[in-house]
């Protein structure tokens, strides 16, 4: 079935900036579009029997072999670049799974990373790495090279998640918000996030005030909440997509800080029962060998952690993945079924198909026909594979 489109008036705007971020101001109206899908318009999508390649050894050659697979990418000639923060750096791979060459290591210096996190369809580099302990910005050639580097901290730039380039190549990125002193220990609440774009030195603050990551009070601290939703955004070509994991709702909002189109969808249901709960558990258990522990588990521990979970999933997980035809593919949360399921929305926000496939691997990387995917292998080793999509499966 096709989406539907329902015009809305809206009034949200915000005023470019002189170099730190401004607040919205009236403006007139803009008319938003919300566009409803009851279900995927085309057939169901699932993976290939086989994959076109992949990549990763138990042992062997030193290239092969991965420690912690951060990000992958495919570049247009079908190779494939990967990012292994263990080792500190990107390894390049033909479309054969032959590898090419690999670039970096620990450190600060020039070609030397902290941290290492991929960067997809960013405009005069074939690789752009963010590094997330060092808070900058690497470009390389397709040999490798390094041909630039930039530091964030000069413009400002203190991203919370990964940044994402837009077709111009600035950034756009979510501070980190204010901690909360206020919150009780054990207290569940939820950061307030703002989309901000960085632009030839200045910021622009896009969208403020939206519900973002869910976290937990826990001494001086808090960190995030097991099955807490958050804010996902990705960069199209004429704004920006993002969302509050509240429900299959997604909102654009372009480069003057209207909210264009509103985006929603019948994904499958978020609650959270019996049966997901017994997963859950079950999934805890496997963590020990010896019945005596899984019983005490089952006994001591397993009442406060159920009890704290939410009633209902997060509708889907922290990244958007948006071929460069402004389509958009959406993980549904891992949790909500034994299978993972992604969702395709086209540039207006129809959902297109809908791709089921089992669970345990984390898409990277993906176009309209394809996925590159992180795997475990024997002995949970990870590897990386490319699969064609192909029609079938799915419900």
């Amino acid at each position: 079935m096709r989406g539907t489109s329902i015009p809305v008036i809206a009034c949200t705007a915000v005023l470019l900036n002189t170099g730190q971020p401004v607040a919205a101001s009236a403006s007139p109206p803009a008319v938003q579009q919300v566009v409803e899908s009851e279900s995927p318009r085309d057939p169901d999508l699932t993976l290939a029997d086989e994959p076109l390649v992949r990549i990763g050894e138990i042992d062997g050659d030193i290239e092969y072999i991965f420690g912690d697979v951060t990000g992958a990418v495919r570049l247009d000639d079908g190779s494939v670049i990967i990012a292994d923060e263990q080792s500190y750096n990107l390894r390049r791979f033909d479309a054969g799974g032959r590898h090419m060459w690999s670039s970096g290591r620990e450190g600060e210096g020039p070609g030397e990373y902290g941290g290492l996190r991929l960067l997809r369809g960013c405009p005069g580099a074939a690789i752009t790495v963010f590094d997330w302990n060092l808070d900058r910005i690497a470009q390389l050639d397709q040999d490798g090279e390094v041909t630039d580097t930039r530091a964030l901290t000069a413009d400002g730039v203190n991203p919370y998640n990964e940044p994402a380039c837009t077709p111009d190549g600035d950034l756009v990125f979510t501070p980190w918000p204010e901690f909360d002193r206020t919150v009780d220990e054990g207290e569940h609440h939820r950061w307030r996030m703002e989309l901000r774009w960085a632009r030839d030195g200045d910021q622009v603050s896009l969208r403020s005030g939206i519900a973002g990551t869910e976290r937990t009070r826990y001494g001086n601290s808090d960190g995030p909440r097991t099955w807490g939703r958050v804010m996902v955004f990705a960069v199209a070509p004429t704004g920006v997509w993002y969302g509050s994991a509240d429900d299959y709702e997604l909102e654009h909002v372009d480069w003057t800080g209207r909210v264009t189109r509103i985006a929603r969808w019948a994904g499958p249901d978020l609650t959270v029962t019996r049966e997901r709960l017994d997963r859950y558990l079950d999934a805890w258990l496997a963590r020990y060998d010896d019945p005596a522990e899984r019983r005490r588990f089952e006994r001591d521990q397993w009442p406060d952690i159920r009890d704290g979970l939410p009633d209902r999933f997060p509708a889907y997980e922290e990244a958007l993945l948006t071929p460069p035809d402004g389509s958009m593919w959406v993980t549904t949360y891992g949790w909500r079924s034994p299978d993972q399921e992604l969702h395709l929305l086209d540039a207006d926000g129809v959902w297109l198909r809908r791709l089921t496939m089992p669970s345990g691997s984390t898409v990277l990387d993906a176009g309209r026909d394809w996925v590159l995917l992180r795997e475990r292998g024997e002995l949970d080793v990870p590897m990386v594979a490319v699969y064609r999509l192909v029609e079938g499966g799915g419900g």
